[in-house]
C-alpha cells in the first residue's frame, strides 16, 4: 500500500532562494539587536545574561522558519560575542553553538508534528525538552569556549554555566512563546469581534498589578505580585496563548527594571538570590497559561472529537434545562428538523409544537416516568422538519441533574432519524403478507440452491410440506446435474449470463400426479457481484397446457382422419422446403383428389362416405416414408381433397412414390357394404421443387392444376406440373403485354426518396424511383417488371417516360421555391441511344437553365463501362448541359480503377447491401470504408444507399460519408407528399447506446 507523507505543522514553508536570503538578513539583525539589548540584563561577570532574549528569538525562528536558517543566528551572534571581548576564534565558535543548537531542536520538533498553538500537553511537553536541550547545549558550548579563551575562571564556570543555561531558557520561555505562537489566527482571536476589549481589560489589569507590585519598597511582597497569574490564566482562557505570552513580555519587563533598580520583593536580597527568584517567578508566570492553555485545547479537541462522532452517526444531541425551560439542540438536531443552525437554544415548547398530535401523548407519559427512575427511555415519535415535512424520530433520553430533592433538573437526549427505516419496515411487512398470500408459488434458495423459505402456496403446488424443503436442493430446480445440456445447464447458463431463467418443467408428485409447472428463476447478487440467493416463482400451468394442446389439435389436424389440415400443411410444406433447400434434396408437392367420390356418397350415404375417407387416410399414410431430413406428409385440404409432400432424391423416384400412393387407393375398402369391398381410383397431379421454384401455396396450386389436367386425361392417373414452361408464359406475357398496356394507360409513376445530409440533418435531394399503380396488384416496384423489359424497346420508351416526368417535377419544385436535387436513373441500353444527349437537350431547354445545375443522372457501372470511350465522350456533352453524374451500386459489379478515374463523375453511391450489414460484417465496413476513401481520392462526393437505422447513420458520418438515404430516413413517396415531409424534417434520431 502506498503510504502519505503528512506535512507537520512546524516545517518551514517551500520559500526560494531570495525568501531565504532576506528572511537571513532579517534574522541576523534580530538577532543582533536583541543581543546587544540582552547585554543590559543582570549577568554574572561580562559574559552571561540571567535573561537572554536572543535565545528565545532563535529557537522561535528556526521552528516557525525552519532550522537551515541557523547560519543568520550564527551571523548575528558574532559580533554580540565580539562586543564582550573575547578572541574572534571563541566569538565564532560559541556563535556557531548558538546557531546549531536551536536548529537541531527545531528540527526535532518539526519531526515530531509540534503545534506552534501549543494546545496540546504533548506540545508542552516536546517544547520542554526541546527547549532544555538546546539550552544545555547553548550554556555547555557558550561556557566552555569562555574557559578556554580565559575569559571565565574555571572555578566560575558551574556557576555561570548554570545562569547561562537559565538565561537561555528564560529567554525561551518570555521571549520565545510569543514569538512562536503569533500567527493571524491568534490575532484574529485576540482581537477580533470586540473581544480586544476585555482582553485589554484584563492585560491591563495584569500589568498594573505588577507594575504596583515592583514599586513597592525592596523586600515588600505584595498581594498584587500573584494578581497577574489569575488574569494571565483568564486571558488565556480567552484570547488565547499569545496574547498572555505578549503581556509576560511587558511584565518582565517592568519586573527586571524594577529589581534593577533596587525595588520590588526581590531587591533586598543578594543580587544573585534576587534574580534567581525574579526567574523563578517569571518562569511560573509564563508556564501556567502555556498549562491553562494546553488543558484547554485538548478539552475543546476531545469536544471536537464526540461532536464529528455524532456527526457521522446521524445523531442530534439536545440538552434539556427542566428549571429556565429551554432546550439547546445540537447542529445535527437542528439539521433534522429544518431549524437555523444560529439559533440552537429554544424554549421547550418548540419541541412540543413541532410533536404530531398522535404522538403529544406517549412521549409526555414516557418523559413522565423518568421522574422516578434513572432508566433511559427510548420512543419513537413523528417530528415535523421544516413546514410540513413529518419524520420518524428515535428520541433516547436520560436524566443528567438532579435537585436536593431528587426532581430532575436537566435532560440529555438524542434524536436519530429512523424514516427509512420505518418505511422498510413497512414495504417488508407488505411484502411477507404477499409472500405468504400470493397465489403464485414462492421458494427462496440460497447460492447453491438450497431452500431458505417457502410460501404455503409452492407447497399446494408441488404436493411438499415446508419442513421437507428446506435445507435441501429440490430435484426440480437441479434436473440432471450432469446433463449440461439439459435444463439445469440452460438454467445455470443463463442465470450467470443474465440473472434470470425462465421454463417450463414436468414435475411429479408425490401422490404420483404429473403436473406442467412455469418456473421463473431470479438470481440476487451481493454488492460485490456474487450471487446471494434465488428466488423462484412457480405457477402450475397443466390444464392451460393441455387446453392449448386440445385446441392446437382442433386447429391443426382433421378431426375425421387425424391428419394434418389446411392450416398445419402451410407450416409443414415451409419447414419441408427448409429441409429440401438446405439438403438438396426433391420436394413433390401432391394434390390427391378421390375419383367420383360424389357418385359414392350419393349411393351409400355420408356415413360410408366418411368411413372411406377415413380408411383411405390410413392406406395414404402407411404409403408414406421415414427421411433423415424428416417424414413425408398427408393432409386432408378439402372434402375428398389431400396433399401429400414426398421426399425423393430424383425425379424418378418422386414418379415410382406417386405410382406406389395409387396402387395403395386401388385396393378394395372393405367398408362392410352388402354388394362387397368397393374400389376406388384417384387422380393426382404434382409438382417438384426446386424445378419448379414457386412458394409454398403455388406449389399447391401447380398439384391442382395437374390434377385436374389428370382428371382430363381420363381419372385414376397422375399428372406433373411443367414449371418451367408456365413461368415463361407467364414472364412474356407480363414483359411484353402488360407493360406497354400500362405505359398507355398511364399506370406507372414516379415515387421520390429523399437524400439528406445525415450530419446537418439538412435535405439536399430525391432520388426518383420507378412505380406501376397496378390495378388489381396495386403499387409494384420496378424490380417485378424491369428485369424483363430492359434490354428491349419498351425499356428505352419506359426509360424517356421517366426523364421527361422527373424534370418536369424537378422544374415544378423549383419554382415553388424548394432548393433539392433530382437523381433519374438511366438503364444502360437508354444511355447508348445516339439521340439521348439530344433528348436530354430539348428536356433541359423547356424548363428554364437552373433545371440543369438540379438533375443528377445515376448510371450502373455495367452501363458506365460497356464501351468506355463512347460513354466517357457522352458523358461530358451530358456534363456540359450543366448535369451532373452518379456512379450506382458503386462496389457491385467489375470496374476497374484504370476504367473509373477516366469517368468525369460527380458521385458514388454506396450499395445498400454493404451499408446494411457493415455493423454485423466487418468485411462489409472495410469496403464502406474503402469507397469513402476512394471518393476523396477521385474527388467525388459519396452517397450512402439504404440507411435503415440511425446507428448505421452514426457510423457513416464518422467514416465520412454525411448524406445518405434509405428507409430509415424516408422510404419513396409521392411528388405530392415531399415538400411537406421536406418542410417537417429535423434531422435522423441519434442512435442508442
Amino acid at each position: 500500500m502506498s503510504s502519505i507523507r503528512l506535512r507537520p505543522l512546524a516545517e518551514a514553508p517551500p520559500w526560494g532562494g531570495a525568501f531565504w536570503l532576506i528572511w537571513g538578513l532579517v534574522l541576523a539583525a534580530a538577532y543582533y539587536a536583541s543581543g546587544m539589548l540582552g547585554l543590559a540584563m543582570p549577568q554574572i561577570g561580562e559574559q552571561v545574561s540571567l535573561i537572554w532574549p536572543p535565545a528565545g528569538l532563535a529557537f522561535a525562528a528556526l521552528v516557525r522558519l525552519g532550522p537551515r536558517l541557523w547560519p543568520a543566528v550564527m551571523l548575528g551572534a558574532l559580533p554580540v560575542a565580539l562586543s564582550t571581548g573575547l578572541p574572534l576564534w571563541a566569538a565564532t565558535l560559541l556563535a556557531i553553538g548558538n546557531g546549531a543548537a536551536p536548529a537541531l531542536a527545531a528540527e526535532g520538533l518539526r519531526r515530531h508534528g509540534l503545534h506552534t498553538q501549543l494546545d496540546r500537553r504533548q506540545d508542552l511537553r516536546l517544547l520542554a525538552v526541546a527547549s532544555a536541550a538546546a539550552t544545555v547545549l547553548t550554556a555547555t558550548n557558550g561556557v566552555c569556549w569562555l574557559v578556554i579563551s580565559g575569559a571565565l575562571p574555571w572555578a566560575s564556570a558551574p556557576q555561570a554555566w548554570l545562569y547561562w543555561w537559565l538565561g537561555d531558557l528564560m529567554g525561551v520561555l518570555v521571549f520565545g512563546v510569543p514569538l512562536l505562537t503569533a500567527s493571524r489566527a491568534t490575532l484574529e482571536r485576540a482581537l477580533g469581534d470586540w473581544r480586544w476589549l476585555p482582553g485589554m481589560l484584563l492585560a491591563g489589569g495584569a500589568v498594573l498589578a505588577a507594575w504596583f507590585a515592583f514599586r513597592g519598597m525592596p523586600g515588600t511582597v505584595s498581594p498584587l505580585l500573584f494578581l497577574p497569574y489569575l488574569l494571565l490564566c483568564w486571558l488565556a482562557l480567552r484570547s488565547g496563548v499569545f496574547a498572555a505570552s505578549a503581556i509576560i513580555v511587558l511584565i518582565a519587563t517592568i519586573a527586571v527594571l524594577a529589581t534593577l533598580a533596587g525595588s520590588g520583593p526581590f531587591a533586598d536580597a543578594a543580587p544573585t538570590s534576587a534574580l534567581a527568584m525574579l526567574a523563578g517567578y517569571l518562569a511560573t508566570l509564563a508556564a501556567l497559561p502555556l498549562l491553562v492553555t494546553a488543558l484547554v485545547g485538548e478539552l475543546s479537541a476531545t469536544e471536537r472529537r464526540w461532536q464529528l462522532a455524532l456527526a457521522a452517526s446521524s445523531l442530534g444531541v439536545a440538552d434539556w434545562d427542566l428549571r429556565r425551560r429551554e432546550i439547546e439542540f445540537s447542529p445535527r438536531w437542528c439539521a433534522l428538523l429544518g431549524m437555523p443552525v444560529q439559533r440552537a437554544v429554544r424554549p421547550a415548547e418548540e419541541f412540543w409544537s413541532r410533536l404530531h398530535a398522535d404522538d403529544l401523548a406517549p412521549v409526555q407519559r414516557a418523559l413522565e416516568a423518568m421522574r422516578g427512575g434513572d432508566e433511559p427511555i427510548r420512543i419513537e415519535c413523528r417530528m415535523r422538519s421544516g413546514d410540513a415535512d413529518w419524520r420518524w424520530i428515535e428520541l433516547n433520553a436520560r436524566v443528567a441533574d438532579r435537585n436536593t430533592a431528587g426532581e430532575p433538573m436537566r435532560l440529555v437526549a438524542t434524536a436519530r432519524d429512523v424514516t427509512r427505516e420505518r418505511e422498510a419496515s413497512e414495504r417488508q411487512q407488505i411484502a411477507d403478507s404477499l409472500f405468504l398470500q400470493v397465489s403464485e408459488g414462492l421458494l427462496i434458495t440460497d447460492a447453491e440452491h438450497r431452500v431458505i423459505e417457502t410460501n404455503p402456496t409452492f407447497c399446494q403446488i408441488t404436493g411438499y410440506n415446508r419442513e421437507e424443503l428446506l435445507g435441501r436442493a429440490p430435484a426440480l430446480l437441479l434436473g440432471a446435474a450432469a446433463d449440461e445440456g439439459g435444463p439445469n445447464g440452460e438454467m445455470q447458463r443463463s442465470l450467470a449470463d443474465e440473472g434470470m431463467w425462465r421454463g417450463e418443467a414436468v414435475h411429479l408428485r408425490p401422490d404420483g400426479l404429473f403436473v406442467t409447472l412455469q418456473l421463473t428463476v431470479s438470481a440476487v447478487r451481493a454488492h460485490d457481484g456474487s450471487v446471494r440467493s434465488h428466488v423462484v416463482a412457480v405457477s402450475d400451468v397443466t390444464q392451460s397446457r393441455q387446453q392449448q394442446e386440445r385446441l392446437a389439435r382442433q386447429i391443426h389436424y382433421d378431426e375425421l382422419t387425424r391428419l394434418p389440415n389446411r392450416v398445419k400443411l402451410s407450416q409443414l410444406i415451409d419447414a419441408a422446403l427448409a429441409t429440401s433447400q438446405r439438403e438438396g434434396s426433391l420436394l413433390t408437392v401432391c394434390h390427391l383428389d378421390v375419383d367420383h367420390f360424389k357418385a359414392i356418397n350419393e349411393r351409400h350415404g355420408h356415413a360410408v362416405g366418411d368411413r372411406l375417407l377415413s380408411m383411405l387416410a390410413d392406406r395414404v399414410h402407411a404409403s408414406l416414408r421415414s427421411w433423415a431430413g424428416g417424414d413425408d406428409v398427408a393432409a386432408r385440404v378439402g372434402g375428398d381433397e389431400f396433399a401429400l409432400l414426398l421426399r425423393t432424391a430424383t425425379l424418378r423416384e418422386s414418379h415410382h412414390a406417386v405410382e406406389r400412393v395409387l396402387q395403395q387407393i386401388a385396393q378394395p375398402f372393405d367398408l362392410g357394404l352388402e354388394s362387397g369391398p368397393l374400389s376406388v381410383t384417384a387422380s393426382i397431379g404434382a409438382t417438384v421443387f426446386p424445378h419448379d421454384r414457386a412458394d409454398g401455396e403455388a406449389l399447391l396450386r401447380h398439384a391442382d392444376q395437374a390434377m385436374y389436367g389428370a382428371k382430363q386425361a381420363g381419372r385414376s392417373g397422375y399428372l406433373f406440373f411443367d414449371a418451367e414452361q408456365d413461368r415463361r408464359t407467364k414472364d412474356r406475357f407480363v414483359a411484353l403485354g402488360r407493360v406497354q398496356e400500362a405505359l398507355d394507360a398511364s399506370e406507372f409513376s414516379l415515387h421520390y426518396q429523399p437524400k439528406v445530409d445525415m450530419r446537418a440533418g439538412r435535405v439536399l435531394g430525391a432520388e426518383a424511383l420507378l412505380r406501376w399503380n397496378h390495378p388489381e396488384h396495386g403499387l409494384v416496384p420496378p424490380g417485378q417488371f424491369l428485369p424483363l423489359v430492359e434490354h428491349t424497346g419498351l425499356g428505352i420508351a419506359l426509360g424517356r417516360w421517366v426523364l421527361a416526368e422527373g424534370i418536369s417535377q424537378l422544374a415544378t419544385w423549383l419554382r415553388a421555391g424548394m432548393d433539392i436535387t433530382v437523381s433519374i436513373n438511366v438503364s444502360a441500353r437508354h444511355l447508348q441511344e445516339p439521340s439521348f444527349v439530344d433528348e436530354l437537350a430539348q428536356l433541359l431547354g423547356r424548363q428554364g437553365p437552373e433545371v440543369a445545375g438540379h438533375l443528377v443522372l445515376e448510371v450502373l457501372e455495367t452501363a458506365a463501362l460497356a464501351d468506355i470511350d463512347y460513354t466517357c465522350e457522352l458523358m461530358q456533352r451530358c456534363r456540359s448541359l450543366g448535369v451532373r453524374f452518379a456512379l450506382d451500386d458503386f462496389g457491385t459489379g467489375y470496374s476497374t480503377f484504370t476504367y473509373l478515374k477516366r469517368l468525369p463523375l460527380d458521385l458514388l453511391k454506396i450499395d445498400r447491401s454493404f451499408v446494411q450489414n457493415m455493423l454485423a460484417d466487418h468485411q462489409d465496413l472495410a469496403i464502406v470504408d474503402g469507397v469513402i476513401a476512394l471518393s476523396r481520392t477521385f474527388g467525388c462526393a459519396v452517397v450512402a444507399e439504404g440507411v435503415e437505422t440511425p446507428a448505421q447513420a452514426a457510423r457513416l458520418i464518422a467514416l465520412g460519408c454525411d448524406v445518405g438515404q434509405g428507409n430509415g430516413i424516408a422510404a419513396a413517396m409521392p411528388a405530392t407528399t415531399l415538400p411537406a415531409w421536406v418542410r417537417a424534417f429535423k434531422g435522423m434520431e441519434p442512435a442508442s447506446a
